[in-house]
């Protein structure tokens, strides 16, 4: 969780990489990591990404910080 904002953990199996989604939000939203703490790096900067885009678009981001 970072700033109210949830995501999916996935891993792919093929090559264990992991993979996710940021959660009750309208738009779908990826990030992905080699290990977990590249994937935790990743979510967050998505979030930082999403909410200014709603900021630059004259939107109230879904969560508050």
């Amino acid at each position: 969780m970072h700033k109210g904002y949830h995501g999916t953990i996935k891993v792919n199996t093929k090559d264990y990489s992991l993979f996710g989604t940021i959660l009750f939000i309208d738009e779908e939203i990826a990030y992905n990591g080699r290990t977990f703490a590249e994937l935790d790096e990743n979510f967050r900067k998505a979030v930082e990404n999403h909410i200014q885009l709603c900021k630059e678009n004259g939107q109230e981001p879904p969560f508050s910080e």
